[in-house]
């Protein structure tokens, strides 16, 4: 080992073990969080108007605000201190909110929720990127998403459960339990985090190699200083960087990838199915509102079971099969499961309408989900990495929130069938853009997929992989 180049290229080489998972685990905690959050909810406070969406999209919004905070955080003060702070400030935020007084301080403390859920959203996959190796970066990275379909399962599992044994307690007691136990995997990472090694892409590019050093050995790798040295003089010249071209294209692509993840529909069943399928009375009819909820809860565990599985797919194939060829046969399926939908609602045909839930959310979970996560983090320069994972993020959880916002609107005016074929109508537009624009990045190095967003027009960035890998 000789220079810089030579020590990312140990650290892109490395074997991956036990020590790997469990950073990872760790640091995809919020994504957990954040699908835990997609918990029914029975508190006794009834909303009305803009606030009635507002309930729902409230850590959706937070976590914008999570993302922006990110932003200026994460390249100057490091990956670590800042997941350990949104772990943090998620512990007590779910606390509170099992204590919550009335409807404004549940509302507010959804909104800090989801403030930790941004900001962890907008450095997680970053961090994750910058310490694993090129050939098993998307699978490790992939927990992100793999970890929020687990928070979603875990939702209504404890969800219903607790609902099923005290239905009587379902607006007194049990929808606070609900709320406090996110609380335990908060403390969790929160007590964890701060045995977890800092990146150490970006502690070379801040200039920390002594704590390099340090860190570098929890990883098994051992470096001399007077290699550290060397590698403190290669890049001394290259501390700063601006937005240039090659960092807008990619963002631009990796903004719109994660647009089309929103509005394409995924939130609706995870959202409103619950809402949905318990009037569809698909497994039992009832008039208790309680016991009714549960049923479609229930319908909706179903769903997330499949995207659990779905999402492991994802998990092992996306360094063999790549980014690209997932995506586009993931689009073609969503699109196909959305006209099914839309076509079963029409004909009253329910058992359709739920087989189009699932089948929309197997193509998304294997091919879009995940992905979208992966190449926030993994298209831009370290020195810069944070500030483009965090405005990726803001864009995808603004795209979240309008997507709430607008579909009771879509429901009340085009009906569940009319918004399925909107939806499916957005897939082929995304299928589109995904064929002409969304490069392979499976094998690469991080320095690489810089370098082809630098080098190739995006006319042909399509082809980037091929074209930088062949010089």
């Amino acid at each position: 080992m000789s220079s810089y180049e030579d020590l990312l290229k140990v650290l892109d080489s490395r074997k991956v073990t036990r020590l790997y998972w469990i950073i990872t685990i760790l640091a995809a905690i919020g994504g957990f969080l954040f699908g835990y959050g997609t918990a029914a909810e029975f508190a006794p406070y009834h909303y009305s108007g803009f606030l009635l969406g507002y309930e729902i999209a409230s850590a959706s919004l937070g976590a914008a605000i999570g993302a922006i905070i990110a932003y200026f955080y994460t390249d100057r003060y490091g990956r670590k201190s800042l997941l350990i702070l949104d772990a943090g400030i998620y512990t007590a935020a779910a606390v509170l909110s099992a204590l919550t007084i009335n409807g404004i301080m549940l509302l507010v403390m959804r909104t800090v929720i989801g403030i930790a859920i941004g900001a962890d959203s907008a450095v997680a996959t970053a961090y994750i990127t910058e310490y694993a190796p090129k050939d098993k970066r998307g699978s490790l990275a992939i927990m992100q998403q793999w970890m929020i379909t687990i928070g979603i399962l875990g939702s209504y599992l404890v969800g219903s459960a607790i609902l099923y044994f005290l239905p009587s307690l379902a607006y007194v007691f049990d929808w606070r339990l609900i709320l406090g136990l996110a609380a335990v995997p908060a403390l969790i990472g929160l007590i964890f985090r701060f045995m977890m090694p800092e990146s150490p892409r970006w502690l070379i590019y801040t200039g920390q190699f002594d704590r390099l050093k340090r860190e570098l050995a929890k990883f098994g790798i051992s470096v001399s200083d007077d290699i550290l040295e060397r590698t403190r003089r290669e890049i001394q010249s290259e501390m700063s960087i601006k937005l240039d071209t090659a960092a807008k294209k990619a963002l631009l692509l990796v903004g719109l990838w994660l647009v089309f993840q929103q509005i394409t529909g995924i939130n609706v069943p995870f959202y409103y199915g619950p809402i949905l399928l318990s009037k569809l009375h698909i497994f039992s009819s009832t008039t208790n509102p309680v016991y009714s909820a549960i049923d479609g809860v229930l319908e909706s565990t179903i769903l997330a079971v499949i995207n659990v599985a779905a999402t492991y797919i994802a998990f092992r194939y996306i360094d063999k099969i790549g980014r690209r060829t997932l995506g586009i046969s993931a689009y073609i399926g969503m699109a196909i499961f959305d006209l099914i939908g839309g076509i079963s609602t029409l004909f009253g045909f329910n058992i359709g309408l739920l087989i189009s839930f699932a089948g929309f959310i197997i193509f998304f979970a294997y091919g879009v989900g995940g992905t979208g996560w992966l190449i926030q983090a993994e298209y831009f320069d370290t020195r810069i990495r944070g500030r483009m994972a965090a405005i990726g993020a803001l864009i995808d959880w603004l795209a979240n929130f309008a997507l709430i916002e607008v579909f009771p609107v879509m429901l009340s005016t085009v009906g569940l069938g009319g918004s399925m074929f909107i939806f499916f109508i957005l897939v082929l537009v995304a299928l589109v853009f995904v064929y002409f624009f969304i490069p392979e990045t499976k094998g690469m190095s991080l320095e690489d997929v810089v370098k082809m967003f630098s080098s190739v027009p995006i006319s042909k960035i399509k082809n980037g992989r091929e074209i930088v890998l062949s010089k």
